[in-house]
């Protein structure tokens, strides 16, 4: 089974960030989604959010789709090997070498569809059924069969309500 990693975060209460697994028919790449260009460690343009993340204290309004599998919040970022020492917050579900030139896609959508939310907050209230949770937005990203620079390609979505 492959399985796909969310991360969701709730504002109004004392967590910051949850991660888990989930199936992986809970959410993908959809209409309407962003496409990363094929880019040797590229990024996304700035994407501004439509509502603010908080995300461990601090609040963002924009984000960056980096290619080698992660989320970052000031700018882009080139790096496939982790940087462990840094004092910029990034979301890092897949931090490796990909390479969507040789295939595969990433892309990303911020979605505020109430489908969408209603399948969000059900989710995680199955997961954490004493934490109270209704998503009020949630942004997907996708890394869809984007191949290691020398090898297979992997496919996660990465989704987070703010």
């Amino acid at each position: 089974t492959i399985f796909e990693l969310v991360s969701l975060a709730e504002p109004e209460s004392s967590f910051s960030l949850i991660l888990f697994l989930v199936p992986t028919n809970f959410l993908t790449s959809g209409a309407g989604d962003r496409v990363n260009p094929p880019a040797e460690d590229g990024s996304s343009d700035v994407i501004f959010l439509q509502q603010p993340f908080k995300y461990f204290g601090r609040t963002y309004n924009q984000i960056f789709v980096n290619n080698n599998g992660y989320l970052t919040f000031t700018e882009p970022l080139s790096a496939y090997n982790p940087i462990l020492d840094t004092a910029r917050d990034i979301i890092a579900p897949l931090w490796t070498r990909l390479d969507n030139r040789r295939g595969g896609t990433i892309s990303y959508r911020e979605d505020t569809s109430n489908a969408v939310l209603a399948y969000v907050t059900a989710a995680v209230k199955q997961y954490f059924p004493n934490i109270p949770f209704a998503a009020t937005s949630a942004f997907v990203a996708t890394w869809d069969s984007v191949p290691y620079h020398n090898g297979g390609g992997v496919r996660l979505t990465l989704i987070f309500d703010y």
